[in-house]
């Protein structure tokens, strides 16, 4: 008997701790929302990406791309092909297997060459 009523008020003391830090964050919260400057200031802000044309901001992130993803990768993907090819052992199944991966790796930096000078093949068809 004792150790239920000593949960019950364990249970009562926790709702009123949890009420309580209810209550103070609501009042902190509006305590915060009352305070007003009386003199005015605008806030300004700056441009990161350091440009305003869009052309710009997609070279760049093509660029990225290019550099510093898709030429890891197939550096990557040509080794994984060579040893491939060399372990082989001239079963024409895995020959044919390295092979693919070569031209994939191939066709790969091919079109990432192409996304990345998209921008300016456009430029060049429009006429600007």
């Amino acid at each position: 008997m004792l150790y239920d009523t000593m949960r019950i008020m364990a249970k009562s003391v926790k709702g009123i701790v949890a009420i309580g830090i209810s209550a103070m964050s609501f009042l902190a919260a509006r305590l915060a929302l009352a305070q007003t400057s009386t003199a005015s200031s605008s806030i300004t802000l700056t441009n990161p990406l350091n440009t305003t044309d869009f052309s710009v901001v997609l070279n760049n992130f093509l660029n990225f791309l290019f550099t510093d993803i898709v030429l890891p990768l197939t550096v990557i993907m040509v080794l994984v092909g060579a040893v491939e090819f060399m372990t082989s052992a001239g079963d024409p199944e895995k020959v044919s297997r390295a092979k693919n991966t070569l031209i994939y790796a191939a066709i790969g930096v091919v079109v990432a060459g192409l996304a990345t000078s998209a921008t300016s093949i456009i430029k060049s068809i429009i006429g600007q």
